[in-house]
Formats: structure tokens, C-alpha cells, sequence
């Protein structure tokens, strides 16, 4: 290699060791503000209650801004809902709240013993519930339905069409939620340093392949 040419390529890959560096440095520095968000919440006046977890490496703090939750669970009564892929919404990079919705729906079918009289009978219970949560408003419903027929009378009908009795109960209601910020856990990252001694070893590897290959 001529001398005017090695300068030239020192100067360059010095040059490209430098970006190299930067530019992990830059991306350590950014990471390193990423960390996964544990929240708590409460439905006033309720026993509902939950968490969720939210990764917020996404957020840029500009305008409204939604992250999917990755982890969480609404308690309510005996009953629990899986929160993962509910939205979480950020204005400003501050938490407004979240948009999660759900329902639980079971049927049960029993037969009476054949002796009772004007048995055997044909029994069906159904309930059904639903509920919403908007930012930091709950809203929730529910129906359950009693029904019964001689058993006879629906073989023959093929369908539960005529309900001999419906005794039924329902519930509707709202309520505001709170949230309650417990934990911050930082994303772990690779240490910028760490990364640009990487990216430093790399680029000398390539200057001692290039030298050998001169050489020859």
C-alpha cells in the first residue's frame, strides 16, 4: 500500500469506529429510559379490582399515545378477566387510563327425577354478564334466566319455545376507577460502553484481515 493511501484509511475506519460507538451509545441512552409499568386499580364503591403491566419504551410524550398491556387481570366477584392486549392511553406521556372490555356467559341443563309429579321437568338456567372500561369509567350489566317445562312437552316440541315460568334477576351499574402507579422496572439493556468495546474489536478485526490481505 502506497503511503499516501494509509492515512487516507486510518482516517476512514477511525471514522467508522467513532459512528459505530455513537450510534450504540445513543441507543443505550434511549433504552435505558424504557421500563415496565405496574399499575393497580380500584372500581369505587365495588369490590372489582386489578393490575396490568405496559412496556412504555414506545412513548415519544407527544400528543395521545396508546400501548397494548401485556400482563393483567380484573377480579369481579368470583369471576377473573385477562387484561393482556387491553389499550392504555398516554396524553402528553402521562396516563390517562384504560380501554378493556369483557363477558362470562354459562347455561346449565338439568332433568328432574321422573316420579315427581307432573314430572319429569326440563330445566334451563343461563346467565349472562358484560362490562366496559373506559379510561376511568366502569360499567357493567348482568341477566340471569330460570326456566322450566315438562319434559314430555319439550321432546315433543323439539324446542324450549314456551317457557312455563321465567323468574329472572338483573343488575346494571357504574362507577369511577382509580389507578395507582406501584412499580417501575427499568428494561435491561446493554451497557453503551460494553456495546461500543464491541463495536471497537470488530472494527480492528477488520483492519488485521485488510492488512493480511495487502500483505499477500
Amino acid at each position: 500500500m502506497s503511503q499516501k493511501l494509509r492515512p487516507r484509511l486510518g482516517s476512514a475506519i477511525a471514522s467508522t469506529i467513532l459512528s459505530l460507538f455513537s450510534a450504540v451509545s445513543l441507543v443505550g441512552v434511549d433504552k435505558a429510559q424504557a421500563a415496565v409499568l405496574t399499575y393497580n386499580f380500584q372500581v369505587e364503591n365495588s369490590s372489582h379490582s386489578g393490575f396490568f403491566k405496559l412496556n412504555n419504551s414506545s412513548l415519544t410524550g407527544i400528543g395521545f399515545e396508546e400501548i397494548a398491556v401485556s400482563e393483567g387481570r380484573l377480579e369481579r366477584w368470583d369471576k377473573y378477566y385477562n387484561l393482556a392486549g387491553a389499550t392504555a392511553s398516554f396524553e402528553q406521556g402521562v396516563f390517562r387510563g384504560l380501554y378493556a372490555s369483557g363477558h362470562y356467559s354459562v347455561m346449565n341443563e338439568y332433568i328432574s327425577p321422573p316420579d315427581e309429579p307432573g314430572g319429569p321437568f326440563y330445566w334451563v338456567y343461563e346467565s349472562y354478564e358484560s362490562w366496559s372500561m373506559g379510561l376511568r369509567y366502569f360499567s357493567w350489566s348482568h341477566e340471569t334466566v330460570y326456566r322450566y317445562m315438562n319434559y314430555q312437552s319439550y321432546i315433543d316440541d323439539g324446542l324450549l319455545i314456551v317457557d312455563s315460568y321465567i323468574p329472572y334477576s338483573r343488575g346494571w351499574g357504574s362507577s369511577d376507577v382509580s389507578y395507582t402507579l406501584v412499580n417501575t422496572e427499568p428494561e435491561p439493556v446493554p451497557e453503551p460502553l460494553a456495546a461500543g468495546g464491541t463495536a471497537l474489536a470488530l472494527a480492528g478485526l477488520t483492519w488485521l484481515k485488510h492488512k493480511k490481505k495487502m500483505a499477500a
